[in-house]
């Protein structure tokens, strides 16, 4: 007898395998095709480069904040007023300074106060609320007007990318509180390309013969502005293994990686933006470098795309963060779904965003700028007049800079040590916060992103072989002499008190290398170590060997004939 078959159970099986082929093969496509628009999208790559840039701007607002009266105030090194006057006499008045100053009677110091407490305002909304264009444009104004007449205190490249960055932010960020489903396309590449200048232009100064010979890395450590304790270990590693190797790197990174930011295949373009990051990481251990690191490090951010975030990244990311990505996802094709909506039904010129319509005219404009400051590292190459034009007009307003940062490596060490006297015979050393001074205080770790700006300059200063050079300098140390309290702030210990400051000072020269590793040091602290018996009492530990150099700038008093001379020449 044959087996009856159920001739209805076997098609509802294979409609029941169809119909899980076709889920299957539909939910592939779907996922291809959120993966290819995830590819294509840099909403949630933007959206965090605008709070990394705006959190770079707040710390480099409040670094400002807290020294800019000593360095640039009515009594600070070199005042504003000073410029201004200049800038009277050459009929190159900064109309924005004058009208407040003059006109509106407010003191320099509040108004350097006032534009630090503005950007602080901005970049705290910006960072806590949605980055909008308009707080993007007043920090860069209130920067810009700080930079534009901090003279030698603030004419680092670093400050030039942080104007440049937030002037192209104008252009990236929302011009509503709602941000754009796609950022635009012109502006991050023009970011690519800075990140570009940046990284190249930084590799191509270091083709000298102390880079191409690799020795420069054995170097850096000890002779970097202002170094951190692991510095020191660093430079204590064997220089034909480790620091050979480093110098290779650094000049691989700066000079090849680069050229991957443009690359069409996306592994390409996401591991070198990833090597970068590493990079810079490495440079932010090793020293202390402000906060250009962080703002590089925003930069590479715009080169990755969501499905690096949200599928790449997957198994790495908190369950929280993930789930914010995924939220800002969501919110983010909801925006885009409006706007085809209201783009379908609107007509004519309704449609248009402002916004778009300034973007290519921006891009035009600073790409050209580029090119002129490209051309820099070639010296043979002639530039069209046009292009000279446009990179004048811009730089004006700091919009284009070049870069190329640690072009040199000196191999020597040399700090200039401020000294201040009663009768002038015994001297007392001032002490700075950051730079080498005392030999027992250990090279220190600044808060991130913070510029000693003063530090800095002593650094400078400290590379010149002639102080007629460093005319600041000269000013710094009479305002030693006069007691000023706002220029006493920028410095760690004063010998003398305000009320009566020394009527002698000097600055010597002296050559300093980190002191050798010992198998036991006494010990790693900078104080002494008190115990309950006085007699045990350890000695500190020696991170700095000095040797005497010469006198740098000769002993003088605010009525010294040398002073008075050099007040007439300035």
């Amino acid at each position: 007898m044959k087996p009856i078959i159920n001739n209805n159970k076997t098609n509802n099986n294979n409609q029941d395998e169809n119909y899980v082929k076709d889920l299957v093969n539909k939910n592939n496509k779907l996922k291809k095709f959120k993966e290819k628009k995830r590819k294509n999208s840099y909403y949630l790559s933007t959206w965090i480069f605008l709070k990394i840039l705006t959190t770079v701007t707040f710390i480099a607002f409040f670094s400002s904040f807290i020294q800019v009266k000593g360095l640039i105030g009515d009594d600070g090194i070199l005042p504003v007023s000073k410029v201004l006057r200049e800038k009277v006499e050459q009929n190159e008045i900064n109309k924005i300074w004058m009208f407040f100053t003059q006109d509106l009677g407010i003191s320099v110091n509040n108004m350097l106060h006032l534009l630090c407490c503005l950007g602080l305002t901005f970049s705290a909304l910006s960072l806590f609320t949605t980055s909008h264009a308009t707080f993007l444009g007043f920090m860069w104004f209130c920067y810009y007007c700080i930079v534009d007449v901090g003279q030698q205190f603030y004419s680092y490249q670093w400050d030039q990318l942080l104007l440049e960055t937030l002037f192209l932010a104008i252009f990236l960020s929302p011009f509503n509180f709602k941000y754009d489903s796609r950022p635009s396309t012109p502006i991050r590449y023009l970011y690519k390309w800075l990140l570009f200048r940046l990284m190249f232009g930084s590799g191509l100064v270091k083709l000298t013969p102390i880079w191409s010979s690799l020795q420069a890395m054995y170097y850096h450590y000890e002779t970097q502005c202002i170094p951190n304790i692991i510095s020191w270990y660093a430079h204590q590693l064997p220089p034909s293994i480790y620091h050979q190797f480093e110098a290779m790197m650094v000049l691989v990174m700066e000079i090849l990686v680069p050229f991957c930011y443009f690359a069409t295949p996306r592994f390409l373009n996401i591991s070198a933006s990833i090597l970068t990051i590493l990079y810079q990481c490495a440079i932010i251990l090793t020293g202390n470098y402000n906060f250009f690191n962080y703002l590089t490090i925003g930069l590479c951010v715009l080169l990755f795309d969501d499905q690096f975030y949200l599928v790449d990244l997957q198994a790495y990311l908190p369950r929280f963060i993930k789930q914010k990505f995924l939220d800002m996802e969501t919110v983010k094709n909801k925006h885009s779904e409006e706007q085809q909506t209201e783009s379908s039904t609107s007509q004519g010129l309704s449609s248009i965003n402002s916004k778009n319509l300034l973007v290519p005219f921006v891009f035009i404009l600073i790409g050209t700028s580029s090119l002129y400051n490209c051309s820099k590292y070639f010296q043979k190459q002639q530039v069209p007049s046009i292009i000279t034009r446009v990179h004048s007009t811009l730089s004006l307003y700091h919009l284009t800079g070049t870069y190329g940062l640690f072009s040199h490596v000196t191999t020597e060490r040399y700090e200039i040590i401020i000294e201040g006297s009663m009768d002038g015979e015994n001297w007392k050393e001032y002490e700075f916060y950051y730079k080498p001074g005392n030999i027992y205080n250990p090279p220190p770790f600044i808060f991130p992103g913070h510029n000693p700006r003063l530090d800095w300059q002593m650094w400078f200063a400290a590379l010149s072989k002639d102080s007629r050079t460093q005319s600041w300098l000269i000013h710094f140390m009479a305002k030693l002499l006069q007691g000023s309290a706002e220029v006493q702030s920028l410095i760690y210990h004063s010998p003398f008190d305000l009320e009566s400051p020394p009527l002698y000072i000097r600055a010597q020269k002296y050559r300093y290398q980190f002191s050798k590793w010992t198998p036991n040091p006494q010990s790693i602290s900078n104080q002494n170590v008190y115990q309950n018996d006085k007699t045990s009492q350890k000695e500190p530990f020696q991170w700095w060997e000095r040797e005497y150099i010469g006198i740098f700038v000769r002993p003088f008093t605010l009525q010294s004939q040398s002073y008075l001379n050099f007040l007439k020449d300035q």
